[in-house]
C-alpha cells in the first residue's frame, strides 16, 4: 500500500517556513538596496546631510535645535559615519533599522497566530510592500522611529519573556524613540490606550508602562506644551485669513486614499513600465485581501482570544487616528512618513487575518505574498518622485554650452539652511553660490550666466528671486519634475 505524501510532516513544515523566513529576509535587504541605489536623495535627505556635516557634535546640537522640530539622536549617529562624502550611501542606516524591525514584528506574529505559514506572510508583506521598501531606505528617522515603536508594542503586548526584561525594552525603547522624533509620544500614548482596553497578568503592568513612558518624556515635556500651543495658535491665525474653518476637498481625497497608500504611496509616478506593475500589483493585492475577508467571514474561526492581538489592533487604530488629527491640524495635510511606527503592525494583522482562514482559501496567502513581491519590485525599479540627482545633472549639461556657468538654488525649505544642498550632494565639483552671493550688477562677474535650480512654486518676481533677477533675465526654463524646474538667466539687455 502506497505511503501517503499530501500532508508534510512537521519538521519538514518547519524547515520550509525558515527557508521562506530567510528568503524573505534577502528579498527585503536587496529591495532596500535597490531603492537606496536607483532613487535620488530627496530635500529633506540632504537637511539630513547637512546636520551630518557640521564640523563638530556641538554645531550639530545647535543647528537641529534651531530647526526646532526635530531632535537629533538620529543626526548624531549618522554624523558618526560621514556627511557629504559618503551621501546616499548613508541609506545602509535606514535599510539596517528596517530589518531590524523584523525581529519584534515576527516575535509579535508568532504570538497571535497558529501556522508557521503566517508568520511568513508577515515577514513577505514587510519585506516587499513599497511602503516599507521606500521609508526603509530613505535617510531620514522614520525607519528608526518604526524599530522603536515595534520594540515598544512587543514589550507592552509580549506575554513572553521575563517581565524585567519587556519593562526595560519598553523605557530603552520609549526613550531612544522619543529622542530620534518627538511624535514618538504617540506610539507610547497609542500603547497606553491599547493597555487600557487590553489586560492580563502576563502582560507588563500599566503601571510601570506609565512611569516607564514618563521618565522617558520628562525632557520633551516642555516642547510638547510648546508645540500643541504654536500648531493650535497658527491653526486659528490661517483660520481666520482664510475667512473660517474649511475642509478642503483635496485632505478628502488625502484621507480616503490612506490605508491604501499604507501599502502602495506611489503609482503613476513611478514611471512607464513600473508604474503599470504596481497598478497591477495593488489590483491583485486588494483582490487577494477581499477575497480573504470574505472567506474569513464565511468560515467559523472563534473569536478572538489573543491578548497580544488583540492589545495591537487597538494599538494600530488609536496610533492611525492620532497621527491623522495631529498632521491635519498642524500641516493641513497628511505625510505619509508618519505612519510609518504603525503601518509595519499592518502585516501582523493581514497575517493573522489569513491564519483564520480553512481549506483552499490558506493559498490566497501566497497570492498575496506574491502581489506584495510585484509591488516591491516596481517601487525599487520606479522613478523618484523628487529627482535632485537628474536635476544636478541636467544642470551640468546646461552649463556645459555655456561660458563659464555659475550654479545656484531656491528651495522652498527652512531659512536656516542652505539653498545649494543639490549641489553638495550632486555636484560639488561645480562652481555653485547661494543666491545672495550671486555677483551683483556692475561687478567683474557679473556677465557669467547663472544656471538655476528651483524646488518648489516659489513664484518668479517674489522675495526670493531678487538678488538672482537684479539686471538678469531668464533665457531658459527646464522642467524636471513635479517639484524642480532648472532656469538660465543672462545679463539683461
Amino acid at each position: 500500500m502506497p505511503t501517503p505524501t499530501s500532508t508534510p510532516a512537521p519538521a519538514e513544515r518547519g524547515v520550509g517556513a525558515r527557508a521562506a523566513l530567510l528568503a524573505a529576509v534577502a528579498v527585503a535587504l536587496a529591495l532596500r538596496i535597490w531603492e537606496a541605489w536607483e532613487s535620488s536623495l530627496w530635500l529633506d535627505e540632504l537637511h539630513t546631510l547637512s546636520h551630518a556635516s557640521q564640523p563638530s557634535l556641538a554645531a550639530l546640537l545647535e543647528a537641529v535645535e534651531l530647526e526646532r522640530v526635530h531632535v537629533p539622536l538620529f543626526f548624531a549617529f549618522t554624523q558618526l559615519f560621514g556627511g557629504w562624502e559618503e551621501g546616499a550611501s548613508l541609506r545602509w542606516i535606514p535599510i539596517l533599522a528596517s530589518l531590524c524591525t523584523l525581529v519584534p514584528l515576527l516575535a509579535l506574529t508568532r504570538e497571535v497566530v497558529a501556522r508557521s505559514s503566517s508568520v511568513v506572510v508577515a515577514a513577505w508583506l514587510f519585506a516587499c510592500l513599497p511602503y516599507h521598501v521606500h521609508w526603509g531606505a530613505e535617510l531620514r528617522p522614520y525607519a528608526c522611529w518604526a524599530f522603536f515603536s515595534a520594540c515598544a508594542a512587543w514589550a507592552a503586548f509580549s506575554e513572553r519573556r521575563s517581565l524585567a526584561l519587556r519593562t526595560a525594552v519598553f523605557f530603552l525603547c520609549a526613550l531612544a524613540g522619543i529622542w530620534t522624533h518627538r511624535l514618538m509620544a504617540v506610539s507610547v500614548f497609542s500603547i497606553g490606550v491599547a493597555r487600557l482596553f487590553v489586560r492580563g497578568p502576563s502582560l507588563v503592568p500599566l503601571w510601570r508602562l506609565i512611569v516607564c513612558g514618563a521618565l522617558a518624556f520628562a525632557p520633551m515635556a516642555l516642547w510638547v506644551v510648546s508645540f500643541a500651543e504654536h500648531a493650535t495658535t497658527t491653526r486659528l491665525e490661517y483660520q481666520e485669513a482664510h475667512r473660517g474653518f474649511e475642509l478642503r476637498p483635496a485632505l478628502i481625497q488625502e484621507f480616503l486614499a490612506l490605508p491604501l497608500r499604507l501599502a502602495a504611496p506611489f503609482l503613476g509616478a513611478l514611471g512607464g513600465v513600473w508604474a503599470l506593475l504596481a497598478k497591477a500589483g495593488v489590483v491583485l493585492l486588494v483582490a487577494t485581501l477581499g477575497a480573504a475577508l470574505f472567506a474569513r467571514r464565511a468560515s467559523r474561526a472563534p473569536r478572538i482570544e489573543s491578548l497580544t492581538l488583540r492589545g495591537l489592533i487597538v494599538f494600530a487604530l488609536a496610533h492611525y487616528a492620532v497621527v491623522v488629527v495631529v498632521a491635519w491640524w498642524t500641516w493641513d495635510r497628511l505625510p505619509l512618513q508618519y505612519f510609518a511606527p504603525v503601518a509595519w503592525a499592518l502585516p501582523v494583522l493581514v497575517a493573522a487575518l489569513f491564519d483564520r482562514l480553512e481549506g483552499r482559501a490558506r493559498w490566497l496567502g501566497a497570492v498575496l505574498c506574491a502581489a506584495a513581491l510585484v509591488l516591491g519590485i516596481a517601487q525599487a525599479g520606479g522613478r523618484s518622485v523628487e529627482d535632485m540627482r537628474g536635476a544636478v545633472e541636467r544642470a551640468r549639461a546646461l552649463g556645459a554650452k555655456l561660458e563659464r556657468p555659475l550654479y545656484s538654488a531656491l528651495l522652498s525649505q527652512p531659512s536656516l539652511f542652505e539653498h545649494v544642498l543639490p549641489y553638495r550632494a550632486y555636484g560639488r565639483e561645480l562652481e555653485f553660490r547661494e543666491p545672495d552671493e550671486l555677483p551683483a550688477p556692475g561687478s567683474a562677474d557679473f556677465a557669467r550666466p547663472i544656471v538655476l535650480l528651483r524646488r518648489g512654486q516659489i513664484a518668479v518676481g517674489t522675495e526670493g528671486w531678487a538678488p538672482v533677477l537684479a539686471g538678469r533675465r531668464i533665457v531658459d526654463e527646464q522642467h524636471v519634475d513635479g517639484y524642480l524646474t532648472l532656469f538660465v538667466l543672462e545679463p539683461a539687455p
